[in-house]
Parts: C-alpha cells; sequence; structure tokens
C-alpha cells in the first residue's frame, strides 16, 4: 500500500483506521450456552485443557492438574513459572512455562528440557501441537514479551510473534514464519497445511509447512481468536480472549492516549479486553442500565466475553456458544472433547464448564 493511500485512508478512517467492529451474527449469533452450561469443576487460572488416555489434563498457573470423568482433581506437578501451553500425544505432554520454553514429560522424551537458544526463543509460548513423535509445532506470541502479557502486546500494537519447528531430538529449531501479531492458536489438518490464529489481526491463517506460504482463512472476526482445538467431525473449536469494541479499535489509532494509557494507567484499569470483569470498582465498567456514584450509565462497550465457536474442516463457523457481558464464563481460551460433550475452561470465570452433547451434533 503506498503511502499516499495510507494517508487517505487515516483521513476518511477507512482500512487499517477504521473503527468497526463485525457483528456477533449468522453462526456468531449470540446466546447463553456457555452461561447455563453444567459446572464442571472450579479451577483458578483455568487453562489449556487437553485429553489423554488417562483423563483430562489442564493447567492452574504453575500447576498440571489432571481430572477424572466427574471433574474430581489431582495436582501432577508444579512447575517454576505458568503454564502457557500444553500438547498430549503418543503418550507425551509438552509444557511450556512462561520464560523458559517447552519441556516434556511422559514417552519418549520424557524429561526433556528447553536450553540455550531454544529457551531464549521460544520464551513467550502460546501454543504447542505435535506433527509427530519427535516434532513439535510452537507459537510464539512475542519476541519481548512473556505471555502473561498479552494485553500490554495488543496495546503497543506489536507483531513480533512466530511460527517454530522443534526438532524433539536435536533440539533444532526452523522458523516457518514470522512477523504475526500474537499467534494463539495451532491445528494440524493431516497435510502440510497448519491452521494458526493470529489475534490482534483477527483472523486464522493457513500455513504450508513446506513452502512456508500464508493465506488467510478466516478474516474480520469481532473477537481475538485464541486456541484452537479438534472436534469429532473433522472440524476445529475456535475459542477467544474477549470481542472487540469500537472505543478499544478508537484508542489504538489514538497514539498520544495510548501511550500516556499504558505508561500512567496501572495494567488492570486499562480500557482494553479482559479475561474477567466486575473484579474491581476501578476498572472501566461494561454492560448496559449502570449506576456509578448516582449517575445510570446507558452503556458501555464490552470488554470481557465466553466465546467459542464450531468450524468445518475448512474453518468456516457453523455455530457458536456465548457468555454474555453479563456473564461469569469469560476468558474462554481453551476447549476439548471429552466423550460427547464439550468443556470449557473460563479463566475469567476459574471454573471448566461442560456444554453436554456439544461433540454430537449440538448446535449452539
Amino acid at each position: 500500500m503506498s503511502a499516499v493511500s495510507r494517508l487517505f485512508d487515516r483521513f476518511l478512517g477507512r482500512g487499517d483506521w477504521a473503527v468497526t467492529v463485525p457483528t456477533l451474527d449468522g453462526p456468531l449469533l449470540p446466546n447463553q450456552e456457555l452461561e447455563e452450561a453444567e459446572a464442571f469443576a472450579g479451577l483458578a487460572d483455568a487453562d489449556n485443557l487437553v485429553r489423554t488416555e488417562k483423563g483430562m489434563l489442564a493447567s492452574s498457573a504453575n500447576r498440571l492438574m489432571r481430572f477424572d470423568a466427574d471433574g474430581k482433581a489431582e495436582v501432577l506437578q508444579e512447575f517454576p513459572g505458568e503454564i502457557t501451553a500444553l500438547a498430549h500425544a503418543r503418550g507425551m505432554t509438552a509444557l511450556a512455562i512462561d520464560g523458559k520454553g517447552v519441556v516434556i514429560r511422559g514417552g519418549l522424551h520424557d524429561g526433556r528440557e528447553a536450553t540455550g537458544d531454544e529457551a531464549r526463543r521460544l520464551s513467550c509460548v502460546t501454543a504447542l501441537t505435535f506433527l509427530d513423535s519427535n516434532t513439535l509445532l510452537v507459537a510464539n506470541g512475542s519476541a519481548s514479551l512473556p505471555a502473561s502479557a498479552w494485553r500490554r502486546d495488543l496495546m503497543q500494537k506489536n507483531a513480533s510473534g512466530s511460527l517454530w519447528r522443534l526438532d524433539l531430538k536435536s533440539g533444532r529449531l526452523e522458523l516457518i514464519r514470522d512477523s504475526l501479531s500474537w499467534p494463539a492458536g495451532i491445528a494440524t489438518t493431516g497435510s502440510n497445511r497448519v491452521y494458526v490464529t493470529e489475534a490482534w489481526r483477527h483472523r486464522v491463517l493457513a500455513i504450508d509447512l513446506a513452502s512456508k506460504a500464508t493465506l488467510p482463512v478466516l478474516e474480520h472476526l469481532p473477537a481475538y481468536p485464541a486456541r484452537i482445538a479438534p472436534a469429532f467431525n473433522a472440524g476445529y473449536w475456535l475459542t477467544f480472549y474477549s470481542v472487540r469494541n469500537q472505543l478499544v479499535e478508537f484508542i489504538l489509532r489514538e497514539e498520544t492516549y495510548r501511550k500516556r494509557m499504558l505508561a500512567e494507567v496501572p495494567e488492570a484499569y486499562w480500557m482494553a479486553p479482559s479475561l474477567g470483569s466486575w473484579r474491581d470498582y476501578r476498572e472501566p465498567m461494561q454492560g448496559s442500565q449502570l449506576k456509578q456514584m448516582n449517575v445510570l450509565k446507558p452503556y458501555a462497550v464490552t470488554r470481557s466475553y465466553g466465546l467459542v465457536v464450531h468450524c468445518d474442516q475448512n474453518m468456516k463457523p457453523l455455530s457458536s456458544f456465548h457468555s454474555r457481558a453479563d456473564g461469569t464464563v469469560h476468558g474462554t481460551i481453551s476447549a476439548c472433547e471429552v466423550d460427547d460433550d464439550l468443556l470449557v475452561a473460563s479463566r475469567g470465570g476459574s471454573r471448566i464448564v461442560r456444554v453436554a452433547k456439544a461433540a454430537s451434533g449440538k448446535r449452539g
């Protein structure tokens, strides 16, 4: 795009300078499926749900948990940092520790730890998936920030994320794609093509591992996409950090205000997407018909939300499950199927919920 075109876009408020946000409509029409779902287990900082042969794994900050079918939990191990990603295959569990890289527990590479260049480059791992017994695909959200600083990465308008192929035997790292705006999820397709979410550009990419060619397959999303989990019918479950809103889009284009907010306001009180709300009276409000200091506020934009979308094998949305602005099952950045049910981790709600029969054809 030429400098003249960018100047006109900025003046007219179009293209990258538009503050409009796509609506939740069609297969993404809001409902209360997540809010009304059965509680499976309470878990602080619930995240990273992965199904294994011995039960479902989940993370809670630095703890690796295992749940049985009734929601009973046991702590398998505690790590020196927050667990930011999980993957399981062939008896192996790959874990990413914030700032420390990837470690392996069980199976062929049991006890493997990240060292040297690998630990330095993979310091912000957001997603993992096995290609085979010796190869792991790794999404690194940022080259300069930890995974816990996802909001700062968005509000700084960074694009230093990357996708890597890691050889577990030799430790060799191969860069597949860089300059990504917070890659947060990876899914294999059974071929050389993989799907990768690019959260801050609100889209899902198809990346060819052989040619490294990149093609958007799902664009202009009304929310920030996170992880991708396989669905029973060769489709996928796409999870989200939160929905977009016009005020955040406006702030991202107002450089002076944005920089002052980052420098002067504590992060908990930024006008930015969040994994949860209603925690502190000093944070920005969301919802409608709210009264503060005896003044009725007719409307405040949504910052936290719960959203999981069922997509087909080509990443076309088929249906969705929501917890709306006044709900509590927010920050739904991980999900997995267990038998006929869909389990969803609500980081903002500190629990895991079960959407019954979602994996056997239920449409939200």
